[in-house]
């Protein structure tokens, strides 16, 4: 198989990403991705002779527990990406707090990665989080490309201010302490990669500067991330 079919394999399954319910017809497929309806239902034919899709009694496609099964190892093997890990090594010697990089998994977000400053005493952290209450949970929520609103109706002003201006922002009891977290999303081809954060305890972070730190971190991250997919092989 050449780089180019490969590309394209991929290209196929990602676009399925792009419908709301993950449903797609070969036609619908095939104006997506302005190809001819034959070379698209060739592509779409061989991967569901292969498991990676499957269709349902309308004849549409979608991905099969086979790729969920995938895209949940993914998740946790696959690791941060080295751009994330740089700007959470730099994000810690700036504001001298616990910085972390969360995803989405299910119905919780997940911590991956955690960096601490060196101080004699740091603040203990949970690896899950709630979706609804976090800082984190609300970026990835407000920033899933693929979410279900009519879960998070009762959501929808407070995504709404999270997407406007970029981050979200937490000042909540958390582990029996009062604690300040700001989170920002990190995204690539408007996809939703995952979420860096900074959390402290009550009245030791100072949050307009914590905000713009996290936000140039973002377009720092997100421009090295498009620079690696855009470079040649």
């Amino acid at each position: 198989m050449s780089l180019q079919s490969v590309s394209k394999t991929i290209l196929v399954l990602e676009t399925f990403l792009t419908f709301p319910d993950g449903l797609a017809s070969v036609s619908q497929l095939a104006r997506k991705l302005e190809w001819s309806r034959a070379a698209t239902h060739q592509y779409v034919s061989t991967l569901a002779e292969v498991g990676w899709l499957v269709q349902n009694e309308k004849r549409d496609y979608q991905l099969s527990p086979r790729a969920a099964v995938f895209g949940r190892f993914a998740i946790e093997y696959s690791g941060v990406p080295p751009q994330v890990s740089q700007a959470m090594e730099h994000l810690v010697e700036t504001l001298n707090e616990p910085i972390s990089y969360a995803v989405l998994n299910g119905n919780e977000a997940i911590i991956i990665e955690r960096n601490e400053p060196k101080r004699p005493f740091s603040m203990t952290a949970e690896p899950h989080l709630e979706l609804r209450t976090s800082a984190s949970g609300m970026v990835l929520l407000a920033f899933d490309a693929h979410l279900d609103t009519s879960r998070f109706a009762e959501m929808a002003d407070r995504l709404d201010a999270v997407r406007a201006q970029g981050y979200a922002q937490s000042h909540s009891e958390w582990l029996g302490d009062i604690v300040d977290v700001v989170a920002v999303p990190i995204m690539s081809r408007g996809e939703c990669l995952g979420a860096l954060s900074v959390i402290a305890p009550d009245g030791r972070l100072d949050i307009p500067v914590a905000r713009k730190e996290l936000l140039d971190a973002r377009a720092s991250v997100e421009d090295a991330i498009d620079t690696t997919q855009t470079s040649p092989v």
